[in-house]
């Protein structure tokens, strides 16, 4: 048996199977470039779900789900709501739902600047979405484990805004870390 084959096999498991469509937004979609999800619908054999500090974060997941499985959480639970003509889904790393409390897990190679605007922000859909109370945002870093309680959600004028906006990038930082950078006219690094 090669482990390194039960890694790959999880890790292209994940990446297969998350609904697309030109009116589905993934909670993820909300919080990046928009051109991200275009390519991806319009590209995908250049979307690379293999990257080594992923399947690590991916390895960070499993071991912390397994920990909150057993404290009465549900793992990997996806929700959509429509609004208007679009379907937003998401899907949380832990629900507890009888105390409406997510927890939103983060593996990452630096720890400053903590917490990410772009992860705040996908925990906000997340409130939204699945109506919480709070998620606690965990990042998990070579250097700690931390974690941040985030009590507002985005309302859904707020969502609808998020959809139709067009800034690509969201961030300057973006393009540094884009598969797609190779072929966007919006390359900014």
């Amino acid at each position: 048996m090669r482990i390194s084959r039960l890694i790959v096999d999880h890790v292209l498991e994940q990446s297969k199977g998350r609904p697309k469509g030109e009116n589905v937004f993934h909670a993820t979609d909300l919080c990046r470039c928009p051109l991200k999800r275009i390519y991806e619908l319009q590209f995908p054999e250049l979307a690379r779900p293999f990257a080594p500090q992923l399947v690590t974060g991916q390895i960070v997941h499993l071991g912390l789900q397994h920990l909150l499985r057993e404290r009465e959480f549900k793992i990997e639970v996806e929700k959509s709501r429509r609004i208007g003509e679009y379907t937003i889904i998401g899907r949380i790393d832990a629900l507890n739902e009888r105390d409406r409390l997510g927890v939103e897990i983060k593996f990452s190679r630096d720890d400053k600047y903590l917490p990410y605007e772009h992860h705040v922000l996908q925990v906000k859909i997340y409130n939204w979405l699945f109506d919480l109370d709070k998620t606690i945002l965990v990042y998990v870093t070579p250097e700690r484990i931390t974690e941040f309680e985030v009590h507002e959600a985005l309302r859904e004028n707020q969502v609808e805004s998020l959809i139709l906006d067009e800034k690509t990038p969201k961030y300057d930082w973006e393009c540094r870390y884009c598969e797609f950078s190779v072929i966007c006219p919006k390359k900014r690094c």
